[in-house]
């Protein structure tokens, strides 16, 4: 049996760091009030902007990008926030196995809720969009435990055990956990069943098909695969999002469900539902500029270099 090569070996080392810290920092903050926990997350959001300068740089290209009419001053303002926040946002993630259901409640508020029940009640399933803003995967629990049956998508982490441990929390909000790479009779399988699907839909991946759609006034390749579903099912389409407001709450936006137009073709409705859908979340990002993922290169691709 051959020598593992250096590299590997050092990989191995920095991943099973990693996943140590992270396992020594979810105890420590779940030993702390959540109040002062969420100081925490805001400090350690901070630093985080401190020693990332790559993430710092993209933060800013894509600000310049959305909100030209700016100075370079809300930039900065608005991208250490954007640190700072996740840094919240992240921490009550990590917490969440350990909120009852009435904690949970008190801390979050919900507007809209009346169409989910009404796309929901039709047992055709629901493919609930949204992004990455704010506290996700708080909004997938706070959709399981007010009785929805729900299973998200998402792709694998890099490290397994890492993995293992988010699917577990996950299941603890009686969440299903269904991989990016699964494959499409299995999603069929869940949506004929009448659960729901949560997916985000606001990054370009090449893992999944896209086309562009306008978002915050340039082209941006977005997935089209549950929109292709949706059409494929008859399955309604509802868009939700959910931000952290600076007391620490939540509040979580549920919009109408977004119907395909008559009389238009298959590749019009699928052009027509991915630009809907992806309206919605930048007028939740545009309200909220400090909730989103900034540091992702969302405008990477471009049609004429795709």
């Amino acid at each position: 049996m051959g020598k593992i090569p250096w590299s590997k070996l050092k990989k191995r080392l920095k991943n099973w760091l990693i996943y140590r810290f992270i396992l020594i920092l979810i105890t420590f903050l779940n030993l702390l009030p959540r109040k002062f926990s969420l100081y925490v997350g805001g400090s350690l959001g901070r630093f985080a902007y401190l020693i990332f300068p790559q993430s710092r740089r993209i933060t800013l290209q894509n600000l310049k990008i959305a909100f030209p009419q700016l100075n370079l001053s809300s930039y900065k303002k608005i991208s250490l926030r954007v640190f700072e926040s996740l840094g919240r946002n992240t921490v009550d993630a990590v917490r969440l196995p350990k909120m009852s259901w009435e904690e949970i409640q008190k801390i979050t508020k919900v507007e809209g809720i009346e169409h989910l029940e009404k796309a929901y009640s039709l047992g055709k399933g629901v493919i609930g969009v949204t992004g990455h803003i704010s506290n996700f995967e708080l909004l997938a629990a706070y959709v399981s435990l007010r009785g929805y049956k729900l299973s998200a998508i998402g792709r694998e982490l890099y490290d397994p055990r890492l993995n293992e441990l988010l699917i577990k929390n996950r299941q603890k909000m009686g969440v299903q956990n269904i991989y990016s790479t699964a494959g499409v009779k299995e999603v069929i399988k869940v949506l004929n069943s009448g659960r729901m699907i949560g997916v985000l839909i606001d990054q370009d991946t090449s893992r999944v098909k896209g086309i562009f759609v306008d978002f915050f006034g340039k082209k941006a390749r977005t997935p089209v695969g549950p929109v292709i579903l949706a059409l494929k099912l008859n399955v309604p389409i509802v868009p939700m999002a959910i931000v952290q407001t600076r007391e620490g709450n939540y509040k979580i936006f549920v919009r109408e469900e977004i119907k395909s137009l008559a009389g238009k073709t298959k590749e019009e409705n699928i052009y027509y539902l991915t630009q809907k859908c992806t309206e919605f979340l930048e007028q939740v990002i545009r309200n909220y500029p400090d909730q989103w993922v900034w540091m992702h290169k969302r405008w990477l691709r471009t049609p004429d270099n795709s």
